[in-house]
């Protein structure tokens, strides 16, 4: 059943981000340029975002393609590029370049290396995620 609260939204990022990183530990060596950990790491990324459009009462796809595209998500939270400090480009990745094609790739096609992409998208999560905690803050 898919999540309806910010809660359920974040707990589902947080297992995506941990499948991330699992990922890439395991394949570090043998397949350095393998994309799945790049993949599971937008889903955190995604859930991230829906966590905190949930939590503003802001309605979001949730379902189809649409559901899963980080800028429109991006752009829903109204945040803006400029809003990260990313020089080389590791979280703006996600916003710009992710989607759900990446399950039919062998390896991720970007002048970055998987592993600086998904701490990227840990850091991007991260960031995202202090934004809705300081958000429920300021509700107490």
């Amino acid at each position: 059943m898919p999540p309806t609260t910010a809660k359920e939204w974040i707990a589902v990022a947080n297992e995506r981000a941990a499948d991330a990183e699992a990922i890439k530990k395991a394949i570090k060596k043998e397949k350095p340029s393998a994309v799945g950990s790049v993949y599971m790491a937008g889903y955190a990324i995604e859930c991230s975002l829906k966590a905190l459009l949930q939590s503003r009462g802001t309605p979001f796809p949730k379902h189809g393609q649409e559901g899963h595209n980080l800028h429109g998500l991006w752009e829903a939270s109204k945040f803006k590029l400029s809003d990260l400090s990313d020089e080389k480009g590791t979280k703006t990745f996600f916003i710009e370049h992710w989607n759900t094609a990446l399950r039919y790739e062998i390896s991720c096609e970007s002048t970055l290396e998987v592993a600086e992409l998904v701490d990227g998208a840990r850091q991007l999560t991260g960031w995202i995620q202090s934004k809705l905690r300081r958000q429920l803050r300021k509700r107490r």
